[in-house]
């Protein structure tokens, strides 16, 4: 072979330099193909390299690039604050910073002249050592437009839902919350958030649940809509009435994807049911009681008259004056029928609730200290009068501190609070921490002839209902085993005063 390239040493040198045109020409086929292929691509590639601490493009072709208005010429050469707005150069170069200290698949989305991208950079390594950056670039305009179609689209869905006074929900198969309406803060007392990815029926009423699950059970059976009404905790302590229907979404295959869930708070709505159905029961009640008072009180005073005629013939006192005393409880029995069922002249002024108050509590001073029962005044200095018959709204306080003592003869704590309710009542609330009262007990309170004591007759609350009902009010109660009683009076506030009624 050495012979050969002594021989022929021109021919040699031609045919390597033959060999290095044509690698010549052959690269620059590649290159020449490799840019048509960067060009004709949708996308963008680029190429950068670090000069001086700053960032400067050595390639950049695609259709991409020529969509956001620019060409190869104006990038190629140019740093970011020379080819950009300086905030939008300021915000890119952290990424390309990255990638130039080694870190790979540096990913960002931008935005020029109106056309989304979204980018990706890696680092060029020689000898180990980042030498240059490369980028490609993906047009993502329209998957933009449809994601902001669909926001505005959410945002306009949102405001109907947040705007609604009905209790709207999203939920999975499971029952799991997947969206709730901003009205379940104003129905509810919680913020929306406080129901999402929690189960529908974790604030539940623990008699309800069972009949919710056969309800939706039964629903994905039959495929159809349902309608349950059921309650809801309040933030603020006790039970809120909702009536929802739930309809099923289903996917293509006509499966159940989720369930839609639309609620509305009827509270108001059951409390003028069982106002209407108490009237009722309240107005049979008070006939019949009239009706047995006048019967049994005429025989009565005959009875009391001779016995009391026969005091003095009697040796042994005892039996007449024992007879007498239950002659006496049969009378205040009596009394308290007739003044059930006759109807009572209301006489209308200005009641300063803080001095009615007052003298409620100072009669049941003496018994409070006996049986160590501290008591708690927590009044709103805003509201302290209101337009009512003193005497009656008294025997009504009367009534239900005197239960509340009684609830705890071993002592305890007493809390007398006035507030506002909703928009234009006063509520005086009595809250005792006695023994409380059973949920079966408490759906029967306010029942004729219902009573907790042994020799009560029930007509007490009925009474006190009677009379807060008459000055257009109702009383609320509730009560937990153990931890005791809440008594609340929620009257109309009303400062003028117009006729006896």
């Amino acid at each position: 072979m050495e012979q050969i390239e002594n021989v022929f040493p021109d021919r040699v040198i031609s045919l390597e330099h033959y060999n290095q045109e044509m690698m010549t020409i052959e690269l620059e086929n590649i290159r020449h193909n490799f840019l048509e292929i960067m060009k004709q691509q949708q996308g963008m590639m680029f190429k950068l390299r670090k000069e001086n601490g700053q960032f400067i493009h050595t390639l950049c072709e695609g259709k991409l690039l020529h969509r956001m208005g620019l060409i190869p010429e104006q990038v190629v050469g140019m740093d970011l604050k020379g080819l950009f707005p300086t905030d939008y150069a300021e915000d890119k170069l952290d990424y390309y910073q990255r990638a130039w200290q080694g870190e790979e698949n540096v990913t960002y989305t931008g935005e020029l002249n109106g056309i989304y991208y979204l980018a990706s950079l890696s680092p060029i390594r020689k000898d180990g050592e980042v030498v240059s950056v490369i980028g490609s670039c993906v047009d993502i305009t329209e998957q933009k437009r449809l994601e902001e179609k669909l926001k505005k689209r959410n945002i306009k869905y949102k405001i109907i839902s947040d705007s609604m006074l009905d209790l709207v929900a999203l939920l999975d198969k499971n029952g799991e919350v997947l969206y709730a309406s901003s009205s379940y803060e104003k129905v509810l007392g919680y913020p929306s958030e406080k129901f999402i990815g929690n189960s529908a029926l974790e604030s539940l009423h623990s008699e309800d649940i069972c009949k919710v699950k056969k309800q939706i059970s039964n629903m994905i059976e039959s495929k159809t809509p349902s309608q349950v009404e059921l309650r809801y905790s309040h933030a603020k302590g006790g039970w809120v009435h909702i009536e929802a229907k739930i309809s099923p979404v289903f996917d293509e295959q006509g499966e159940i994807e989720y369930f839609i869930a639309v609620g509305r708070d009827i509270s108001e709505r059951k409390r003028t049911e069982e106002l209407l159905r108490r009237s009722e029961k309240l107005s049979i009640v008070g006939q019949l009681a009239s009706s047995i008072a006048h019967e049994i009180r005429n025989p009565l005073t005959s009875i009391k008259g001779f016995v009391q005629l026969f005091r003095t013939e009697v040796k042994n006192p005892l039996f007449i004056e024992t007879t007498l005393e239950e002659i006496d409880r049969i009378e205040e029995v009596i009394q308290e029928f007739l003044d059930f069922a006759q109807p009572q002249i209301s006489k209308m002024e200005i009641i300063d609730v803080k001095m009615l108050l007052s003298q409620v509590l100072t009669l049941f001073s003496s018994q409070s200290k006996l049986q160590n029962i501290k008591i708690v005044e927590e009044y709103d200095q805003n509201l302290l009068t209101l337009c009512g018959d003193e005497n009656q709204i008294k025997q009504v306080l009367l009534h239900i501190l005197q239960n509340a003592v009684e609830a705890m003869p071993y002592g305890g704590m007493i809390k007398v609070q006035v507030n506002k309710h909703e928009a234009n009542n006063m509520k005086i609330s009595i809250v005792d921490n006695g023994s409380g009262i059973s949920e079966e007990r408490l759906k029967k309170i306010g029942e004729p002839f219902y009573s907790f004591k042994e020799k009560g007759t029930g007509l007490g609350l009925m009474i006190s209902h009677k009379i807060v009902q008459e000055h257009g009010g109702f009383i609320e109660i509730s009560s937990e085993m153990n931890k005791g009683t809440a008594v609340s009076v929620i009257l109309p506030i009303k400062h003028s005063v117009n006729s006896d009624r």
